[in-house]
């Protein structure tokens, strides 16, 4: 050991360099053992921990809000039979499907930390990138959900299974296949160990560009599926710069061959980089080409106590100023850390007595006298300033080992106890530690953490790569505890991005983060990530509880809002059902309605029509339905009262049912269970002012379809199915209140498995105003003062934050097509109605283009007169402020009121696009909406200036088409049964 005294004293006195850094690293006190870091892997952790003999918890158990799939199918005994005769010998399928072999699925099973346990019940180990290939070609096809596997080294359980997921070890693929000695590039198996491959590289002068403490268990595919940095980034870079080819394998099965050894090859999409750190999801790595660096022949390693973090921050700047190019390694590990690693491997600590914090430095280069001079500089001037306060040098490769393993111990040492919570984490380096000192003081007001077993916390602790700003927090505890996990989460992620840091540096997200990535990455990378994992592994049947589109091999072309999209019960919340289009011959109209469906006698029935005008179009063919089917809807899926559900396509203001007991048959899966439970409709005549909420409405949902229908278990009538329209929303934006449809329930499910198109993204935004007119309106009715100045302020950031949500969604729709350069244009209005006032009509590409551009101008009529409203609120005069009766606004709320007074323009927009947008609908009523802000626009300004009569009037006529084409739709219904439109 040098003590600093004695360092120095050499330094300053020796006449010969080399010499004075030998005879600094003096003969060790102690026997230093050159033994490496223990291994990670699963079999010897549960051999060597004392804490933790008993199984995990399951996962599912751990994380009560995770739920296995409906879509996926369950394992067989024909799936099995398949893999076996696959690949051959039982040493390449683990089946647990038969029971008996509960410990050799264990250890593929449970993540090392014991932490994670999936219930899988089969594991296969393929030999080649073919059998890859096959595997995942065959899953895709029966819907069996599977989880590859590496080392199974990972901290964040994306390695494991969470339910009955088939197990992809790549244990079998482990081959090096060549190496070229003079350009250094290693072309091997994605399920070589990584200290297998360094090892075949040293023989060779050379080195892998990674280095992590797992080494001896963890895969180099899976080390870079997770872009791990390890302890040789800050020499060597990350694996995005050193991997210069792979093969992979996508979710139906396609081999992706992109094995060029090259470092030039700009051709196109480097699409291997979206691999590394993508997990597995969307393909599996099967081999790699490494781009290695040579060995270096003098390699030094030291080894330094610091009083503070502050001193470790010098330290760090000295190193990289003065060691500069031949510096590949700084460590940063605190006292606690070291403390444990010495309690568990029981050997003598490098240096005397105890510092708050210790580093380790390694220096690596060819040239081993100028190495020992820059050394020996760098020594001199951290001790000489007081940086360090002691340290030791390695003399030898032994001794170099045994110091790297102080550091790389601490992963497995720290877990004896019982259990880590592990946070990977970069932060800005000037505040990277005050995550740690932070927590701990949270541990400690929560009374947590302590000696006794009392406490479940026994210590938190920090220690890391310093050269990249990547700390490891763990939070070693006796037994994993809920009020811990309260206390970390989401605290811990809320800290880091208040700094602009991120949640995951090298260990990935698996399950531990996935819900957690909003901290790390906005809205806008969220979606395109997303995109990308649709196009690498696209939904072929997402529609839940459903076999048909499965039976049948078909594409799920997943739904459009401008038909009925919502079809369930308020017990299951209601869930999107999708379905192709099946193109089937036109069914001729009948001549009168069939007598299954009773005419109503109320006043306004279809026997006295209200509209009595010229039929402006010719009767349309009779409706076919869009799905094809009845879906069995159970709470939850799983169980319980079935309900059927009959998924249909009809396009029209639906206000009213009765009772059709008409025996179906085994229509609802040839069970004939759903006899006599299927509802018919009754058509009143359209009219287009009707729009009041159904009167049993006890949900609050101003539904326009309304079946209420049997349990298949139960005699009562105890179950209501809705079929909610865009009508809620349009109800929701004129009468200025909030929607049912903005819950997260129907905003989020099922539309993450769904690609959204460019009208659900608009009313996605929509469904936002209502709230924000009525905050409006409660702010604009108070007394000017201070107070409401500042909301109507942050009211109008919101505002703001969602008008840059339509600026962005209108940059993508106006985006066009080969076919179509423009989503509309203008033309000579043809349809009657006349050319004045609007001379220039607009068509539309096709009829859901214009529905979304009509609802745009729609929405933005309201929208822009409240944000100049809130403008105004702001700018009152605020008598409580004196002398600050004016506000100053921050930049990002300085606008221009004149930007926002266009109403004029867009009502003359929607009026341009209405016939149009009604000439290529079947459901007209979806153009009430804006209609209604168009003439109540008109009408204001009428009532101001005596102006827009003729809009108006053009206006008026417009109804009159309207509701022409609506009786043209209704007539086509009124002639048949719902049981003959709903279903081919």
């Amino acid at each position: 050991m040098v003590t600093r005294s004695r360092l120095v004293r050499v330094l300053q006195s020796s006449g010969r360099r080399m010499g004075a850094i030998g005879s600094a690293r003096l003969a060790p006190c102690h026997a230093i053992s050159p033994a490496r870091c223990f291994a990670t892997s699963a079999p010897r952790l549960l051999s060597q921990s004392q804490a933790v003999q008993h199984l995990a918890k399951l996962t599912s158990e751990t994380y009560p809000g995770l739920t296995r799939d409906a879509k996926y199918a369950s394992l067989t005994a024909d799936d099995v039979a398949y893999f076996k005769d696959l690949l051959g010998g039982e040493q390449a399928v683990i089946d647990g499907t038969t029971g008996g072999a509960e410990d050799d699925l264990k250890p593929f099973n449970e993540d090392w930390m014991h932490k994670y346990r999936g219930q899988g019940r089969l594991v296969l180990k393929p030999a080649s990138t073919e059998d890859v290939s096959q595997i995942l070609k065959y899953c895709n096809e029966r819907k069996l959900a599977v989880v590859p596997q590496g080392g199974n080294t990972g901290l964040v359980g994306g390695s494991v299974p969470i339910f009955d997921e088939i197990v992809i070890n790549m244990s079998r693929m482990n081959q090096i296949h060549s190496f070229d000695e003079v350009s250094g590039s290693l072309v091997l198996d994605a399920g070589c160990i990584l200290e297998v491959a360094d090892q075949y590289l040293a023989e060779r002068g050379y080195i892998f560009p990674l280095d992590l403490g797992a080494k001896g268990s963890c895969h180099v595919g899976g080390t870079v599926a997770t872009n791990a940095g390890g302890l040789r980034l800050l020499r060597y870079g990350s694996l995005h710069g050193n991997v210069l080819g792979m093969e992979a394998v996508l979710p139906d099965g396609t081999v992706m061959n992109d094995l060029c050894a090259l470092r030039k090859n700009n051709t196109g999409y480097d699409l291997k980089q979206l691999f590394i750190g993508g997990e597995g999801t969307i393909g599996i790595i099967t081999k790699l080409v490494i781009q290695c660096p040579q060995r270096s022949a003098a390699v030094n390693v030291a080894y330094f106590g610091l009083e503070s973090y502050e001193k470790a921050q010098l330290a760090f700047r000295e190193a990289k100023k003065q060691l500069g190019e031949i510096l590949s390694a700084f460590e940063l590990m605190d006292s606690r850390t070291q403390q444990i690693v010495h309690k568990i491997k029981g050997e003598e600590r490098p240096l005397e007595g105890d510092h708050p914090f210790y580093c380790l430095i390694e220096t690596s280069g060819s040239n081993g006298d100028h190495d020992y001079e820059k050394l020996e500089k760098f020594l001199e001037d951290v001790l000489t300033k007081e940086i360090v306060v002691d340290g030791v040098v390695a003399q030898g490769e032994g001794q170099a080992k045994a110091l790297w393993s102080w550091r790389e111990s601490i992963t497995e040492c720290i877990g004896h106890g019982g259990g880590v919570y592990k946070y990977d984490v970069s932060i800005p380096l000037a505040e990277m530690y005050s995550l740690v000192e932070d927590v701990k003081a949270r541990m400690g007001e929560a009374g947590l953490i302590g000696e006794t077993e009392e406490h479940p916390v026994s210590a938190v602790v920090g220690y890391g790569h310093m050269g990249d700003s990547n700390l490891h927090l763990n939070v070693a505890v006796r037994r994993y505890d809920a009020k811990v996990e309260e206390a970390l989460e989401p605290f811990v992620y809320e800290w880091i991005e208040k700094r602009n840091g991120s949640i995951s540096a090298e260990h990935g997200l698996g399950l531990a983060k996935k819900k957690y990535v909003q901290y790390s990455r906005n809205e806008t990378v969220i979606g395109l990530m997303k995109q990308i994992k649709k196009l690498y592994d696209p939904c072929s049947n997402e529609r839940p509880f459903c076999q048909n589109c499965i039976s049948s091999g078909r594409t799920c072309e997943g739904y459009e809002r401008e038909r009925v999209f919502i079809t369930g019960t308020p017990e299951t919340k209601g869930r999107v059902a999708s379905h192709p289009k099946k193109t089937t011959p036109s069914k001729k109209p009948k001549a009168s309605p069939s007598p299954s469906v009773k005419a109503s006698d109320e006043p306004g029935s279809s026997s006295s029509s209200i509209f009595s005008g010229p039929q402006l179009f010719q009767p349309l063919a009779p409706l076919t339905s869009a799905w094809d089917d009845y879906v069995r809807l159970t709470p939850g899926g799983q169980g319980g009262t079935g309900f059927p559900a009959l998924i249909t396509a009809l396009q029209t203001n639906l206000q009213s049912v009765a009772r059709l007991e008409a025996a179906v048959g085994g229509e609802c899966g040839g069970d004939g269970s759903a006899a006599g439970l299927l509802s018919a409709i009754q058509f009143p005549p359209y009219a287009a002012a009707e729009l009041l909420p159904v009167a049993d409405d006890a949900f609050g949902m101003n539904a326009q379809c309304f079946v209420r229908q049997k349990a298949t278990n139960s005699e009562h009538d105890s179950t209501e199915s809705y079929c909610a329209f865009l009508f809620e929303m349009s109800i929701a934006l004129l009468s200025r209140r909030d929607t049912f449809l903005r819950a997260p329930e129907w905003t989020t499910i099922p539309w993450d498995q769904h690609p959204k198109s460019a009208l659900d993204q608009l009313f996605d935004i929509i469904l936002q105003l209502p709230a924000i007119f009525e905050q409006m309106d409660r702010i604009i009715h108070l007394q000017a003062t201070l107070a409401r100045r500042t909301q109507a302020q942050e009211l109008l950031h919101h505002c703001l934050v969602v008008e840059a949500q339509f600026r962005q969604w209108l940059q993508e729709a106006y985006r066009g097509t080969e076919e179509h350069p423009y989503p509309f244009w203008a033309e000579e209005l043809r349809s009657p109605g006349g050319a004045i006032p609007f001379a220039n009509a607009y068509t539309f590409k096709d009829g859901v283009t214009g529905l979304m551009f009509v609802y745009y101008w729609m929405a933005m009529i309201p929208f822009h007169r409240c944000i100049e409203h809130i403008h105004m609120a702001i700018f009152q005069p605020v008598v409580d402020a004196y002398p600050n009766m004016w506000p100053e606004l921050p930049p990002n709320l300085q606008i221009d009121p004149a930007h926002y007074q266009d109403g004029r323009e867009l009502a003359a927009n929607i009026c341009r696009g209405l016939d149009s947008a009604l000439n290529s609908t079947v459901q007209p009523d979806l153009l009430l909406g804006p209609m209604t802000v168009a003439m109540d626009f008109y009408r204001d300004v009428n009532a101001a200036s005596q102006d827009g009569v003729l809009e108006i009037l053009w206006l008026d006529g417009f109804k009159k088409r309207l509701w022409a084409k609506a009786q043209a739709v209704t007539s086509v219904l009124q002639a048949h049964k719902w049981s003959e439109v709903a279903k081919f």
